[in-house]
């Protein structure tokens, strides 16, 4: 199932996370077709304005506030736009390059990076119990998953199939939820309703499942 026309015109995936394309690429999509017009901003230097948007999300956070929460949150999720943004624009104008993938992997570590730490700090400040744990756990998990989950991920339809996944693939999405989609929950949705802790603990629960899906895949294939 392909991208429709207007979407492949500027550089969008044919299925894509949930998270990005329902509440990211109305924005991004826009964007990106009137940088891609213009020509006078590079891939590269949306990646590094997404970057410098990204790294202070953990400084909002750890501030212990309900509006640095807010603020963190937001930070996150335009940096997350950009983030999308660099990579719709590097398709569509045709100067996708190893650089800027190594550039977008760094601005990715580097905004999650940051939250974590940062959430690490807010509940640490405003919680008793050990509760900041959550995040570390987080921080750990996403980052283990990341390591050991590039050798086992297959074309996003052979995962799951069926009517499901064909009813999804008409309007791009994927059929499963993906790393993208627990960051906005733990890094977006949980700040701005002061959810923190319990985003957290679906977030553990989602990357603790993952991990074991995985473990089960490299062992069943080695």
């Amino acid at each position: 199932m392909s991208a429709p026309q207007g979407a492949r015109e500027i550089g969008a995936k044919p299925r894509d996370y949930w998270w990005t394309v329902l509440a990211v690429d109305p924005l991004a999509l826009p964007l990106t077709r009137r940088l891609a017009r213009s020509g006078s901003v590079s891939p590269d230097q949306v990646t590094i304005v997404s970057v410098v948007l990204g790294l202070p999300t953990g400084l909002a956070f750890a501030t212990g506030t309900r509006a640095g929460l807010v603020v963190g949150a937001l930070l996150f999720y335009f940096s997350f736009l950009l983030d999308c943004v660099d990579g719709k624009l590097a398709r569509a104008l045709q100067t996708t390059s190893p650089r800027g993938k190594v550039l977008d992997d760094l601005g990715d570590g580097a905004r999650r990076g940051s939250a974590a730490a940062g959430l690490a700090v807010f509940l640490w400040r405003t919680s008793s119990g050990g509760v900041f744990w959550l995040a570390v756990a987080y921080g750990f998990m996403a980052y283990y998953f990341a390591l050991i989950s590039g050798g086992t991920r297959g074309e996003p339809q052979t995962n799951v199939g069926g009517r499901w996944a064909e009813s999804l693939a008409r309007r791009r999405l994927l059929p499963t939820p993906g790393t993208p989609d627990v960051a906005a929950l733990v890094f977006v949705l949980g700040p701005l309703t002061s959810l923190v802790a319990p985003a957290l603990v679906v977030g553990d629960l989602l990357f603790a499942l993952a991990i074991l899906l995985t473990v089960y895949r490299l062992l069943r294939h080695p």
